[in-house]
């Protein structure tokens, strides 16, 4: 019934406590398959993997020597046993009712794609300055609900049947993450995709996960970066017209965030607990991601380099 694909490359110190929080709240009621695709890790998740699957008899290994975060979401799939996918990061550790949601999901398939909550997690101490929504997707719906034409759910807690994947052929290899090359919107792209022929996106805020918040992703450079590269993906992948017009309308859409964002969080720095770091961020996030648009419309750099 369902397939649990988790994607994997040199972080099996992590990917061992997403495993532990799967063993904790295996469900007693029904049987899932656990399918860890290894994207050629050179620590030591071959070690971790086997030990586990020595414990575990649902958990799968599987290997994918084409680097590439879609390339081994596609294997997941396609090595599944099962017709529903449920698509886990590896940083995360899953909520005790997760299976339980999505098995009343299943039942009811009212939904053939539909995305949950991720909420952040700390192993160590967070800076005083840091939001707990920026690393969350928390949307304003308390309940199950169909996504507008502009919101997408997070490939970190998606389900999804299986025949949508193969209908669609999967995500899309020119997108996702690459190695240690941050690249995004391969979750974006396959949903447009989706929706173009007739099927809906659905996102469930009590089908949730906790996602590991690195020190290194709680710094301004790393907030701030993050934006500008998922800007350079963001016209082609959300299903904008791409090329140099749209370029400049999004580097003006840029300029003009900034000019309104300026003067705007400039008082709350007078407030007690808003930082000078919540006020480079606040500004400037949202338009990097802008000038990440105009500046892929310039130079059309979609290939992955290794």
């Amino acid at each position: 019934m369902l397939s649990v694909v988790i994607c994997t490359y040199n972080r099996s110190d992590i990917l061992t406590i997403c495993l532990q929080s799967i063993a904790e709240f295996y469900p007693k009621t029904f049987a899932i398959e656990v399918i860890v695709v290894n994207n050629n890790s050179i620590d030591d998740t071959s070690t971790t993997l086997l030990d586990f699957s020595n414990t575990y008899t649902w958990l799968r290994i599987i290997n994918e020597s084409q680097q590439g975060l879609s390339n081994a979401r596609n294997t997941g799939y396609k090595s599944a046993k099962h017709s529903w996918i449920l698509y886990l990061d590896d940083d995360a550790k899953i909520e005790q009712h997760l299976f339980d949601r999505v098995f009343t999901h299943i039942k009811s398939s009212t939904y053939k794609c539909l995305g949950g909550l991720y909420l952040p997690w700390y192993e160590t101490k967070k800076p005083k300055w840091f939001r707990d929504k920026w690393a969350s997707n928390q949307l304003k719906y308390s309940d199950v609900q169909n996504l507008q034409s502009n919101e997408f759910a997070s490939g970190g807690v998606l389900l999804i049947h299986k025949d949508l994947l193969v209908a669609h052929d999967g995500f899309n290899p020119k997108y996702g993450m690459h190695g240690t090359h941050r690249w995004y919107g391969e979750e974006t792209e396959l949903q447009q995709r989706i929706r173009k022929t007739g099927n809906q996106i659905a996102y469930d805020p009590k089908m949730i996960i906790y996602h590991l918040v690195p020190t290194h992703k709680m710094r301004v450079g790393w907030q701030l970066s993050s934006s500008y590269q998922m800007g350079k993906t963001f016209l082609q992948t959300a299903g904008y017209p791409y090329n140099i017009g749209s370029g400049f309308v999004a580097l003006g859409i840029g300029v003009m965030q900034i000019v309104l964002f300026v003067p705007m969080y400039l008082p709350l720095l007078l407030k007690q607990g808003y930082y000078i770091q919540n006020y480079i961020i606040d500004v400037l996030r949202k338009p990097l991601k802008w000038f990440g648009a105009f500046v892929s419309t310039l130079t059309k750099s979609f290939q992955i380099s290794d």
